[in-house]
């Protein structure tokens, strides 16, 4: 890991951390105050610990989490000393207990909303390169606009959801600080491995594909039963309720299924070619490498939102408060909804998407577009 990189971690990390400090600052002196910051459910800690101690734990989390990103910006260059890495990697164990819970339904609506944009965006470069193409995409996207908004009630659906959005910002970025605090300190702590891999490093890069498909496959479960509601026999619908007649809950769960769906083919681009150079028709950047960040930093973000939502989906389902506390529902939901699974994996996943593109980057791969490595004035170079 660069200097550049280590330093970019750190500012996170102190950013973040100023965050949760305040935040929790404000929980210990003035809990009224911060009672709007509960809206996305307690962290782990909450459900452990008194909430002034669990407050507590959070500013000294914050300050902590502070003085080591300061050090990490005007310290000196090099490996981190053992010491700081443990401390970083305590101090990731907290941020994640300190991690607001319920985050999976809020993110898979904020989701489906990115996904909607990113097919547009997508559109716009395909028409740059392949303009016939790209106009019957658009022409694609258009007519399911139009059917979701005249037939599906999609406009009043999407006033709803920005308006609940807009109210939950606060929260939404204190829980966004919880998991770059997370994901910073956790690569912060790796610093220094630049040499060989160890042994759990390249297991991981030796089976960096079986674990990859593994991840995606976690989508799978809860998109086929959105799916469903396309049939006769819908899985996991509202129950007494006729999807025909409230066609705004059955443009809901098909939202949440699409963006489902787009997770698990987002997580399979950390093994296809795709996923390391620009594909040829996106107009602009086709032929370029992908940056490691832009690929692994969502990633491990997300990695980390799956596995705190995932945890604390079981231990809800365990307390009674996610469903009637019956096994077979308790079973149901742990298999439909395998955010504790798809968390770890997709963590391992796009380490050993690192670790891959830093071993192509050391032999001297996926530095020139391929069109230029194919050119003479690059053979000559070589």
């Amino acid at each position: 890991m660069n200097t550049r990189t280590r330093q970019f971690l750190a500012v996170g990390i102190v950013v973040s951390a100023a965050l949760i400090a305040v935040a929790a600052a404000v929980a210990l002196i003035a809990p009224l105050a911060s009672s709007a910051l509960d809206t996305l459910g307690r962290s782990l800690a909450d459900r452990m610990l008194p909430a002034p101690v669990s407050a507590a734990i959070g500013v000294a989390t914050g300050l902590a989490g502070i003085a080591l990103g300061v050090r990490g910006i005007v310290g000196p260059t090099g490996a981190t000393p053992p010491v700081l890495r443990i401390a970083a990697v305590v101090l990731a164990v907290i941020a994640f207990l300190l991690t607001p819970g319920s985050m999976i339904p809020v993110a898979g609506y904020t989701f489906a909303m990115v996904v909607i944009v990113g097919a547009v965006v997508l559109a716009a470069l395909l028409v740059r390169r392949h303009l016939w193409w790209g106009l019957a995409v658009i022409a694609v996207l258009a007519g399911i606009v139009t059917w979701a908004v005249v037939r599906m009630q999609g406009a009043l659906l999407a006033q709803e959801l920005t308006a609940s959005l807009v109210e939950k910002i606060p929260v939404l970025l204190l829980a966004a600080a919880h998991l770059v605090l997370l994901v910073a300190l956790t690569a912060w702590a790796a610093t220094g491995s630049e040499g060989s891999h160890g042994r759990f490093a390249s297991w991981v890069l030796r089976n960096r594909i079986a674990i990859t498909i593994a991840a995606a496959c976690c989508a799978l479960p809860y998109t086929i039963a959105r799916a469903s509601w396309l049939t006769p026999w819908p899985l996991l619908a509202p129950s007494g309720v006729d999807l025909a007649d409230v066609p705004m809950v059955l443009l809901t769960g098909l939202g949440l299924g699409a963006a489902m769906l787009a997770g698990g083919v987002l997580t399979l681009g950390l093994i296809l070619p795709w996923g390391r150079r620009f594909p040829g028709w996106m107009g602009g950047l086709g032929g370029r490498a992908v940056p490691v960040a832009l690929a692994a930093v969502p990633a491990f973000v997300v990695a980390a939102l799956f596995l705190a939502g995932g945890v604390d989906w079981i231990v809800s389902v365990l307390d009674g408060s996610l469903g009637d506390g019956s096994f077979e529902l308790a079973l149901e939901l742990v298999l439909v909804f395998p955010f504790w699974l798809w968390g770890p994996l997709l963590a391992l996943a796009a380490w050993g998407y690192v670790l891959h593109r830093r071993d192509a980057s050391d032999q001297g791969q996926l530095t020139l577009p391929d069109t230029e490595k194919s050119s003479p004035v690059a053979t000559r170079r070589s």
